[in-house]
């Protein structure tokens, strides 16, 4: 499971030691390639620090494809208050088409749906947004590739991806800007800018692995200045190609 981006036209420039040039949706394309798994899992943990604050919880990531469209299931494991919290998200690939966000809460056994603004709501206290946790499709961006340049030892892309019309009511951000490893397609560092263009939090990725074929990021370092805040998400236990079970999928399952 992916935890992000992308839609349309853009600036080109060179590739790394290519003959031809990519352009911003080219970048974006790849990235959206690298997963080539029918369906994943994988246990993480997340830790949050805020204010001298430490929170620390448990839990499971599914996601499964279904052609064009995805689908995933976030399960709380850990600690006891929000155990068998679930989240569950149906992103569409259509522009059109607003994808669902599901959440469960088991002491009120009750299922919302979130929408529209509600997204812009923090995932669990976290520094992730609800929108976060959704993949976005390639063209719920306009991607614009602004720079070739190198991050530590790596050559990178530096994308801007801006939200079409129809996505920018329901986030957060008015744009993204994206490093991109060359080699391994997955951004490596990510920029969140507000509505008002000023910079809101920053994401790192890192501890790439090879699992199973499939490039990984196995460390998200989410970090939030204005409110001394940051979170850490640990990934464990990375699995393609288990053969999930539709109906955990389904909106009737968030009860089980």
């Amino acid at each position: 499971m992916r935890l992000m981006f992308t839609v349309l036209v853009v600036s080109t420039a060179f590739s790394f030691g290519s003959a031809y040039s990519l352009t911003g949706r080219d970048i974006a394309v790849k990235m959206d390639e690298v997963d080539t798994s029918a369906d994943s899992q994988r246990n993480a943990t997340m830790v949050i620090e805020r204010a001298g604050q430490k929170l620390v919880r448990k839990l499971k990531m599914q996601g499964k494809k279904y052609g064009v469209d995805e689908r995933s299931l976030i399960t709380f494991e850990e600690p006891a208050d929000v155990q068998d919290t679930k989240y569950l998200s149906w992103v569409y690939d259509a522009t059109d088409q607003e994808d669902d966000l599901w959440v469960y809460f088991p002491t009120d056994n009750l299922v919302r749906r979130i929408s529209g603004g509600g997204k812009k709501g923090s995932f669990m206290r976290s520094d992730f947004a609800n929108e976060d946790i959704e993949q976005r499709a390639v063209d719920d961006d306009v991607h614009t590739l602004v720079e070739e340049t190198t991050m530590g030892d790596r050559s990178v892309y530096v994308l801007e991806s801006v939200p079409i019309e129809i996505k920018a009511a329901d986030s957060n951000y008015a744009k993204r800007k994206v490093w991109v490893d060359a080699e391994y397609w997955l951004p490596v560092k990510i920029e969140y800018y507000d509505q008002r263009k000023r910079l809101l939090k920053t994401m790192i990725q890192g501890d790439i692995q090879n699992i199973d074929g499939i490039w990984t990021a196995t460390k998200l370092i989410m970090e939030t200045p204005r409110k001394n805040s940051k979170t850490l998400m640990q990934y464990f236990d990375v699995q393609y190609n288990v053969g999930l079970d539709d109906g955990a999928f389904e909106q009737s399952a968030l009860k089980r």
